[in-house]
C-alpha cells in the first residue's frame, strides 16, 4: 500500500507544488487588487457563458443532418448566449451570481481537502489538509449565508482562501518531495 501511495505521490508533488504557487500568487493579486479581480472574474464568466454558447451553436448547426436532437442543442446554445449577453450587460447580477458559484467552489474544494486528509498519514501534512478544509468550510459559508454583504468582501474572502490554499499546497509538495528524497 505504501509502495503505491509514494510511487503516485513521487509521480505529482510537483503538480501540487504548481497548484500552491498559482493559488497564492491568485490569492495575493484578489487581496491588493480587489476591484481589478473582480470586475475581471464577471466579464471572464460572461465572456465565457456566451463562448460556449457560439462555440455549442456551430456543433449543433454543423450536425443538422446527423443528429436528430440538433434543434435541442441549438436551443441550449441560444440560451447560453441570450443568458451570457444578459450577464455583460449586467454585471452586478454576474457578480451576485459569481459569489454563490464561488462559494460552492471553495465548500467542494475544502470537501475535497478533508478527504485528502482523511487519507494522509500523520507525517503527510493531514493537519494542513484539516485546517485548510476547515477555513475554506468556514469561508463557504460566509460567502452562502452573506451574499449581498460578501459581494463587496468576497474577493478578499477568496483571496485569503486561496493564499492559503496555495500555502498549505507548496507545504505538503516540499514535505511529500523531501519524503520521496529521503526514501531514495
Amino acid at each position: 500500500m505504501f509502495d503505491k501511495k509514494l510511487s503516485i505521490t513521487k509521480e505529482i508533488w510537483w503538480l501540487v507544488l504548481i497548484t500552491g504557487v498559482v493559488s497564492s500568487l491568485f490569492g495575493l493579486m484578489a487581496l491588493f487588487w480587489p476591484k481589478l479581480t473582480l470586475a475581471t472574474l464577471v466579464y471572464m464568466y460572461a465572456m465565457f457563458v456566451v463562448v460556449i454558447g457560439a462555440f455549442s451553436l456551430f456543433e449543433a448547426l454543423s450536425n443538422i443532418k446527423k443528429d436528430p436532437l440538433w434543434w435541442l442543442m441549438t436551443l441550449f446554445a441560444v440560451f447560453n448566449i441570450v443568458i451570457g449577453v444578459f450577464l455583460l450587460r449586467n454585471p452586478l447580477i454576474t457578480a451576485a451570481i459569481f459569489v454563490i458559484l464561488l462559494a460552492v467552489f471553495v465548500f467542494v474544494q475544502s470537501i475535497m481537502d478533508l478527504v485528502i486528509a482523511s487519507y494522509a498519514g500523520k507525517g503527510d501534512g493531514r493537519w494542513l489538509w484539516v485546517l485548510t478544509g476547515v477555513f475554506g468550510l468556514a469561508m463557504g459559508f460566509i460567502i452562502l449565508f452573506y451574499p449581498v454583504a460578501a459581494s463587496v468582501a468576497f474577493v478578499w474572502v477568496l483571496g485569503v482562501y486561496a493564499l492559503v490554499h496555495g500555502v498549505v499546497a507548496i507545504a505538503y509538495a516540499m514535505q511529500t518531495r523531501s519524503m520521496v528524497k529521503k526514501l531514495k
